[in-house]
């Protein structure tokens, strides 16, 4: 297969991909039981999911009890020219746990997550108004998340 062929799901493939979604630590057995399949077909499946992207595994927890209890979503309006570097720069903060390009006035998103206010204030202040290109900023308070985001690694 082309690595830049699109994967052609099956029912079972989609059966599968829904339990591990709902618990990422399902048994083989709970695999087969979801797929009516073998537990070798379901095997081969997970390599061919795993080997092609489709199907990876990624860590979330809880901000809170790390004592990061003000997460905030950013939208930068960054320059053309400074749109690739300032996404770098991002990426590389330990307060972003999110980075995205997109289309509009605000061509940069982001979510950070913070011990108080005044932390994100600092943040804000010293470390985004010192990154070049960044014409301007609006910031949010997130009150509640109510689905986490993941990292897609071949994106």
């Amino acid at each position: 297969m082309s690595p830049d062929a699109p994967v052609t799901l099956d029912a079972a493939d989609k059966a599968l991909l829904a339990t591990v979604r709902r618990d990422g630590r399902a048994t083989l057995t709970d695999l087969q039981k979801a797929t009516d399949q073998s537990e070798s077909a379901v095997k081969r499946r997970l390599e061919t999911l795993l080997s092609t992207g489709v199907l990876y595994f990624d860590v979330q927890y809880d901000h809170g009890p790390l004592g990061q209890d003000v997460g905030a979503m950013l939208w930068l309006t960054v320059a053309p020219h400074a749109l690739a570097e300032v996404g770098r720069s991002l990426a590389a903060h330990p307060e972003v746990h999110f980075a995205s390009a997109t289309t509009g006035q605000a061509n940069i998103v982001a979510t950070v997550h913070f011990r108080s206010p005044d932390d994100l204030y600092t943040y804000l202040s010293e470390k985004i108004g010192a990154l070049s290109g960044i014409q301007a900023v609006e910031s949010a308070l997130i009150l509640r998340q109510v689905k986490q985001l993941t990292y897609e690694p071949n994106r």
